[in-house]
């Protein structure tokens, strides 16, 4: 087989015959997230949609206990004995030594069954964790669902257009629009101002280079006569160095505001 350096993803058959336990905390999360991924009804949980009730998988609860053919060890024999019974034979010695070998064994049985029950539980309290992140972006993305003008404005009621109170919400309503759209129109005419001077600062970098490049040029063709004239390369004059490139100066940016559709105040 030709060595390679080619990392294996998480869909390889390499990762197959790996065993687990010599995976890290974030391969072992990355390879659960592929395997989820390859399942119909796993994928769900992995999607960005907004989960449906009724494609929502719910993993019913399982409880597990050690099954009845696996025998319980003989755990009395982890209590020490009497003192009056400290002098036993070496039969008794070999045959008690014999039964503890015994009992250790399914000592080890019942830590390794436990052991997956274990594994099982933690799977699927991830998986249920994983289910209810998703029904609580629901819940949320439904709670926080923004209301229209229309809806704020009859707010789901019969209302009397002649009513002074129908006209207070209406100027506010419209007031709140023409300063979103001045808002608007201030970050546009921002943008447009820092797209000018960005092409403005392409044109001076653009025209630094062109005379670095030119005194550079003047630069080699002195160095290469004073070489001739027999001056050492340490005694060169300097290259010329080009200067940084100008930046615009830095400010955060506002995030740009949800836009809204304007109430026609002829529809109402």
């Amino acid at each position: 087989m030709t060595p390679t350096r080619r990392r294996p993803r998480d869909d390889d058959n390499e990762l197959e015959n790996i065993d687990p336990a010599l995976l890290s905390p974030s391969k072992r999360v990355r390879t659960l997230y592929a395997h989820l991924g390859r399942s119909s009804a796993a994928s769900l949980l992995l999607s960005s949609p907004k989960i449906k009730s009724y494609n929502n998988p719910i993993l019913t609860p399982v409880v597990q206990h050690v099954p009845h053919a696996i025998p319980t060890p003989d755990w009395s024999l982890s209590t020490p004995g009497s003192r009056k019974d400290t002098y036993k034979t070496r039969g008794q010695l070999e045959a008690q030594i014999a039964e503890l070998q015994n009992q250790l064994a399914l000592a080890q049985q019942n830590v390794h069954v436990r052991d997956q029950i274990i594994e099982e539980a933690n799977a699927t309290m991830v998986y249920q964790n994983m289910g209810l992140r998703k029904m609580n972006q629901a819940l949320f993305q439904q709670e926080e669902k923004a209301a229209t003008d229309r809806a704020r404005l009859f707010k789901g009621k019969a209302q009397c257009l002649s009513a002074d109170e129908f006209f207070d919400a209406l100027k506010e309503i419209q007031a709140n629009w023409t300063a979103k759209e001045a808002r608007k129109e201030a970050k546009k005419a921002e943008r447009q101002r820092k797209k000018e001077a960005r092409e403005e600062i392409e044109k001076e970098w653009a025209e630094m280079k062109w005379k670095h490049a030119v005194l550079v040029e003047a630069w080699e063709a002195e160095c290469a006569g004073l070489v001739e004239m027999g001056t050492r390369k340490k005694d060169l004059p300097p290259k010329p160095k080009l200067g940084k490139k100008p930046q615009l100066p830095a400010v955060d940016d506002e995030e740009e505001e949800e836009e809204e559709e304007p109430i026609d105040e002829t529809d109402v």
